[in-house]
């Protein structure tokens, strides 16, 4: 009991894979402590609490939120075989926590199947990488490949079991090609995408220091496009289109139909409607394409595919700062944002199609965008010659 008076923390998630959450001492916040993991006498490993929490500094809870731990129990670790798992802190001999093992869950996929995640970003793929890492092993598990070099990446194929990365299928393809893996990926209403990259990348200036624990840092071309995105008034009609029309090179690569440029296999200056036909022909190497809006369901059909029982999942991990940019239920918003997402709506209709035809979308979607049928898109985005037009023309009327 006197542990327990001098130390604060949280369980946060447990499966048969690992154990996470946070803890710290009264008295002595700055020290990490040292958790032992013991399954009734058997000693599992040890783990300090140096993993930064930045909700826990935001709410005060700890000065600075370096009091988390993540803990992997071993590949043979079977909750079934134990009565209960022991957290002690440092030399305790009583247990801060005592958990029973009856109710960890250890989750066993389809030992044959190999998956490759195509991490597009704002599509709620990290929250399809939290799930993946209750499925597989931790040495068998390697989210976020595109922060390797390409021979340690290459070094993963075939001996890990689940991959993902943010590497667009250009860089992908001659990873994966060919092998063992099904390739897995999400879309999502472009529109939305847009607004919560948008977000994403203003929000890269405040977040140096979350960028010091992570051990990952964005580099000063990205930084100074946040800060620009700062000063926009998203809300001003002329300035958002100035913008838009402004945008060139690097700038342009980083916001135009980020999702198209995924699926291509060559890296275009602007994505035209000329582009989806080689996005079409590399999505049909794709075993499941999903929804962000329809996550519940692609999560139930990837269990079905692996033979893991139904799973819900209610956090979207990765959810970046949210300010309100602008309203894109507006028309004249929707018109002014084309440019940028047009392709991506032909995508995102054909991707409806193909993969969830029992979903029927209809109200204010991307296909309720596509086809309408006073200006079909794709005439609009080539215009009158056949090439790909300017729909800014459209706005200013």
């Amino acid at each position: 009991m006197f542990t327990r008076k001098l130390f604060r923390y949280s369980i946060d998630k447990i499966n048969g894979r690992f154990i996470s959450g946070w803890c710290f001492h009264r008295l002595r916040k700055a020290e990490p402590v040292t958790i032992r993991f013991v399954a009734d006498e058997h000693d599992l490993g040890t783990v300090q609490t140096i993993v930064y929490r930045k909700d826990l500094k935001i709410k005060k809870l700890h000065p600075t939120g370096v009091c988390g731990f993540d803990f992997s129990f071993p590949d043979d670790f079977d909750p079934g075989k134990y009565h209960s798992l022991k957290l002690y802190v440092g030399k305790a001999r009583v247990p801060l926590v005592n958990i029973d093992c009856g109710e960890v869950e250890k989750l066993e996929p389809d030992p044959a199947k190999s998956i490759y995640f195509m991490h597009i970003p704002k599509t709620a793929g990290s929250s399809f990488n939290a799930f993946a890492r209750l499925c597989f092993p931790s040495d068998k598990y390697a989210p976020h490949i595109e922060r390797l070099a390409e021979t340690d990446r290459r070094a993963l194929i075939g001996d890990s079991r689940y991959i993902a990365g943010h590497l667009p299928w250009s860089e992908a393809g001659p990873l994966v090609e060919g092998s063992v893996y099904s390739l897995y990926t999400l879309l999502r209403d472009p529109y939305t995408h847009l607004h919560s990259h948008l977000n994403y990348v203003r929000s890269v200036h405040t977040n140096a220091e979350h960028d010091v624990h992570s051990k990952y840092k964005h580099n000063d071309t990205i930084k100074g496009l946040a800060a620009r995105l700062n000063k926009l008034d998203f809300k001003d009609d002329d300035k958002l289109q100035h913008f838009i029309e402004e945008l060139k090179g690097f700038q342009l690569d980083f916001f135009d139909n980020i999702q198209t440029r995924y699926f291509l296999d060559y890296r275009p200056e602007k994505v035209t409607v000329e582009d989806l036909e080689n996005a079409k022909k590399n999505i049909l190497r794709f075993h499941l394409v999903g929804l962000t809006e329809y996550y519940h369901v692609f999560l139930d059909r990837f269990c079905r595919d692996m033979g893991l029982p139904p799973q819900s999942q209610t956090e979207i991990s990765n959810k970046s700062e949210h300010y309100y940019l602008f309203d894109y239920e507006r028309e004249t918003t929707r018109e002014i944002l084309l440019p940028l997402i047009g392709v991506d709506l032909l995508l995102y209709q054909y991707v409806s199609q193909i993969f969830w035809p029992e979903l029927r979308l209809g109200g204010k979607s991307a296909n309720t965008e596509v086809t309408r049928s006073k200006s079909p898109l794709i005439s609009r985005l080539r215009g009158n010659d056949g090439k790909q037009g300017n729909v800014f023309d459209k706005a200013a009327e």
